[in-house]
């Protein structure tokens, strides 16, 4: 079972995180990144200055880039130094704790990078706010690079928030050098830990989130009617219905355009992540998971010894588990955020992972999990080798690509990860008996013609208002 960094450290999470520091999965991931937006309105008295640095760096690379004469010269050479940023894989963030010491934008993205920011600044438009909006149109920019270069530019101040807060638990440190000094930071086994505030976390970036606003709110009707005929009437649109490189083209063609994004982005509303409630799911599957095993145990011990020929019927067994769960003892609700929407289907993901994990750990099964999440799947093997590997896939009824999943994208990661079974867990999330019904086909069909074909097993997971869901 994956554990909390506060656990590792020996301090309860409640303690933890009233320092104001994100407690993070040790080695899982957890998909949250910093929000430059949300610099600016923390209370954390040690990020306070962040924003102002953050913006004052991306403004020297605007800068350098306006003097820039020839493509290669000496100011470019500069500016394409100011955007190399190495990995941090000690930050404390799930997603970097894959680290591999490699850069989060190395070379070749960062002349990429170059080339738009140039061709931007030679259009008139030199805010520095625009390498907080490359991702919406820059190919290989995501909300991960994003967090990445603001971590590194405001690593100084995460420092210095680490060392208060490893002063404050009393908890264990290592002797780290960093910019021209030395400094305590959490330690577990040796490795350190940058801690990041909650505060300035999120699981999607405002950057990265449109409502439905015009695409240009500027009286340019002439613009206005010319963008719409290409992308749409909305930001939403912009960016959903069009590839990167296009909306960058047109961004690039029509600065207005580009300006309209900028004053739009700095007036849209921002807000803070609501961690306890955790309306994403990335974080309430943990003490979920360990609470219902808990309440709700399964004895696996009645498959004997963990090996090749009963891994299959744990793993079924486990899954039938999880569906008992969902339709009898109420843990549907946890798919479904307090407005009754459905949540993302990786907070399903995630909690089908936690039960799992939890089941094997109380039954000491000597089984590995490896959850992916943001393929969908928790790929389970015996310790012995690879002869042994079980391949769950969770998909929500309601995914437009449940069916293709079926056919054509379980089969590759089958043959990709030597898994010779697989269970398709589907839950039932609204109206979709018809795919439903043509998964059994498809599935009666594969059988019949003597071909492996992974098992469905559907759970209903509809929010049901009843008292015998309690």
């Amino acid at each position: 079972m994956p554990i909390r960094l506060s656990e590792a450290l020996r301090v309860s999470h409640e303690d933890f995180i009233a320092t104001g520091a994100f407690d993070p999965f040790v080695g899982f991931d957890s998909l949250f990144y910093i929000d430059p937006r949300l610099l600016d309105i923390s209370g954390v008295k040690e990020v306070t200055l962040s924003h102002g640095r953050l913006t004052k760096y991306f403004a020297e690379v605007l800068r350098i880039l306006d003097a820039c004469q020839a493509h290669g010269d000496v100011f470019w050479r500069r500016a394409a130094q100011l955007l190399q940023f190495e990995e941090l894989p000690s930050i404390g963030l799930g997603y970097s704790q894959k680290g591999t010491g490699g850069k989060a934008i190395g070379p070749g993205l960062a002349e990429q990078l170059l080339v738009t920011a140039h061709a931007i600044v030679k259009a008139g438009i030199k805010d520095p706010v625009i390498f907080e909006l490359v991702g919406l149109f820059e190919e290989g920019i995501g909300a991960d690079r994003i967090s990445d270069m603001c971590g590194a530019i405001i690593l100084p101040d995460l420092v210095e928030f680490s060392a208060i807060v490893a002063r404050k638990l009393k908890i264990g440190t290592c002797s780290v050098a960093f910019d021209e000094g030395t400094h305590e930071l959490p330690c577990v086994n040796g490795k350190h830990f940058i801690l990041v505030p909650s505060e300035i976390l999120t699981p999607l970036p405002v950057a990265h989130f449109w409502s439905d606003i015009d695409l240009v709110c500027s009286h340019n009707d002439e613009l206005r009617r010319r963008v719409n005929k290409t992308v749409g009437v909305t930001w939403r649109d912009a960016t959903r219905r069009i590839s990167k490189g296009e909306l960058k083209s047109i961004l690039l063609r029509d600065p207005d355009l580009l300006r309209d994004l900028i004053t739009q982005y700095k007036s849209k509303p921002v807000s803070q992540y609501d961690f306890k409630n955790d309306p994403a799911g990335e974080l309430i599957w943990y003490d979920a998971a360990r609470d219902f095993a808990r309440r709700f145990p399964l004895d696996l011990t009645k498959f004997g010894t963990l090996d090749a020929t009963n891994v299959v019927a744990v793993v079924r067994g486990i899954c039938e588990h999880f569906s008992s769960l969902v339709e009898n003892n109420g843990l549907f609700r946890l798919f479904y955020d307090d407005s009754r929407q459905l949540k993302h289907e990786r907070a399903a993901q995630l909690l089908f992972y936690g039960i799992a994990d939890a089941y094997c750990a109380a039954n000491n099964l000597d089984l590995n999990r490896e959850c992916d999440a943001g393929r969908g799947h928790v790929d389970f093997k015996v310790s012995k080798g690879y002869a042994a590997r079980v391949n769950v896939e969770v998909k929500y009824s309601t995914n437009k690509q449940l069916f293709s999943g079926y056919v054509r994208q379980l089969p590759t990661y089958d043959r990709a990860e030597k898994t010779f079974y697989s269970v398709y867990l589907v839950i039932k999330t609204g109206r979709s008996e018809g795919v439903i019904r043509r998964l059994a086909r498809q599935r009666n069909a594969e059988v019949t013609a003597g071909r492996r074909a992974p098992d469905v097993i559907i759970v209903d997971g509809t929010y049901q208002s009843s008292a015998s869901h309690t």
